[in-house]
Parts: structure tokens; sequence; C-alpha cells
């Protein structure tokens, strides 16, 4: 087989199993269609016609770089910092500057290219570390914010009071959140509003569980502080479980981490001790075929490790 035969059909075998990835990645969590058929339910109570509903259609009219400067603006809200594209664009540019100038002179002008690339990737890779640490710091301490809410409502406070408390006075990693959330309710947003905006900045399971037993109490009725107090049990039961789950894994995490830092150490330790035997790689078309196609590789496979020890709960 061709050699450029060869790399265009591993590329293109990269290429479907990142597709496959991303498709089963935004699937959504089956408590966040509950939250959402409540959602619908409600707003055909109260009409088709209101806020919501307009918003819903002018979000279904938006261009393309409407919807890509939306979906940034997303991740930097979630990653906890200001909406504001332009200092990531200016981040974006000045690494890839960055990546071209130290590509350029060491692989041609391919190295130009994934210089760019792959030095631009890394404000992403920024934010997503911001967002998973966020994240875990407003899971790690939400059992502590539900006991707030639940000895709030024994002292004889409202809901609405509850959560003003966890919003002033409770755990650093929740309190941004349901103080979020308190304004909300104070300027007139129905709570099931108010929810799907809390989990629209901060998608969590646990957070999930919370809106769906409050809103399902407050159609069904029924005692809401011992709802809470056994949901307070779950949660920390599956705190317990990621905390066993990460103890299991780490091993393999670790394996998987020197397994795809080690072709790269090993090429820039070649690279040091014998500049030569590296020639071919980097001086030949051939061999940016190669490297290309190996790097592509490397980043598949790294995706496909990942989704493998990060197990859902």
């Amino acid at each position: 087989m061709d050699a450029r035969a060869f790399v265009a059909l591993i590329l293109l075998f990269g290429l479907g199993a990142l597709i496959i990835a991303l498709f089963v990645r935004r699937q959504k969590h089956p408590l966040m269609n509950r939250l959402n058929m409540l959602s619908d339910q409600k707003s055909e109570e109260e009409g088709k016609n209101d806020q919501s509903s307009m918003l819903r259609e002018a979000k279904k009219g938006k261009g393309l770089f409407s919807r890509i400067g939306d979906y940034h603006r997303l991740k930097l809200l979630r990653a906890g910092g200001s909406t504001e594209l332009r200092p990531l664009v200016t981040r974006i540019f000045v690494f890839g500057l960055v990546g071209m100038a130290i590509g350029g002179p060491v692989v041609g002008q391919i190295g130009l290219l994934l210089g760019f690339l792959t030095a631009a990737m890394i404000p992403y890779l920024l934010l997503t570390i911001k967002f998973k640490r966020r994240m875990a710091k407003m899971e790690y301490d939400l059992p502590t914010a539900l006991q707030f809410i639940v000895n709030a409502l024994r002292a004889g406070h409202a809901l609405n009071s509850a959560m003003a408390i966890v919003g002033s006075e409770g755990p650093v990693g929740c309190r941004e959140d349901f103080a979020q959330l308190n304004d909300s309710l104070r300027l007139g947003v129905p709570l099931i509003q108010a929810f799907e905006q809390m989990l629209h900045r901060t998608p969590s399971v646990d957070l999930q569980f919370m809106a769906t037993a409050m809103l399902i109490q407050r159609e069904t009725g029924g005692n809401l502080t011992e709802i809470l107090d056994r949901l307070n049990s779950v949660v920390m039961e599956r705190k317990r479980m990621r905390g066993h789950v990460k103890a299991l894994t780490g091993q393999a995490r670790m394996g998987g981490y020197v397994v795809g830092a080690l072709p790269f150490f090993l090429t820039a330790g070649m690279f040091v001790m014998n500049p030569k035997y590296l020639e071919p790689m980097f001086g030949t078309q051939l061999g940016h075929y190669l490297l290309g196609g190996a790097v592509f590789m490397q980043f598949v496979g790294a995706l496909v490790m990942k989704k493998i020890i990060n197990i859902k709960m």
C-alpha cells in the first residue's frame, strides 16, 4: 500500500472515532431530559408567547458565527470567568504565534501549521482544567450546602430564604451558584427557569438531582425537608463512590499519562543526542506525512484512553 494512502486511511479512521466520541458526549443525562420536560410543560401552561419561547426562537435563527461565539462564551462562563471573547482570542493568537516560532525552525513549513494548531489549543486546555476544578470543588461542597438548606428548613425558613443563606454563608464551592440563583428568584424569575440557568452554567448531575427533586416536590407535594435529607445521603454516597473509583483507576490513568508523553520525550531525547538520526523524519515529505499521522493517532489514542477510564456516575 502506498504511504500516502496508508496515512489517509489512518486519518480517516481517527476522524470517525472522534466524531463518534463527540456524538456520545453530546447525549443528555436523563435528569436533564426530565427537567426539560417539566420546563416545557410549565411553558405550555403559561403560554407560548412568553420570554423563554422568544429566546428559543431567537436562538434558532442565529448564524454560524453567532453560535460559535455563544459556544465560547458558554465555555468561559462554565470556567468561572468573564464571557468577553477578546481576551480568549488574544491568548489563542499569542500562543499560536509562539508555536509557529518554535515549530517553523524545527520542522519547516509544515511545522508552522502544526505549531500554530498545537499551541492554539493550550487556552482551550486551560479553560477545561479551570472548569473541571470548579466542578470538582462544587460537587465536593454540595453535601454541605444541602445540609445548610435542610437545617434552615427545619428552623422554619422558606426554601428561597434557605437557598439565600447558602448563597451568602454557604461553602465556597457552591456560594456563587446559589447566590446567582437567589438573585434570579428575587428578580421574579420562576424557580424552574432559575434552575435551568443554574444548570446551564454548572452542568452537574448532583445539581440536577437537587433541581429535579425540588421541582417534583413543588408539583406533587410532600415533605421537602425529608426529601432533601435523603438526597443529601445519596449525594454523599456518590461522592464516596467517586473517590473509590478514582482510587481504583489511578494506576490506569498514570499509565495513560506515561504512554501518552513517552513518544514526545523519546523524540526530544533522540533529537538532542543524535540530530541526524531524525533528519529523514523532519526533512522529507514522507517523514512529514508519517509525523502528522503519528501526532493525530496519538491525539485520538489519548481521547480513547480518556473515554475508557472516565466512568460516568
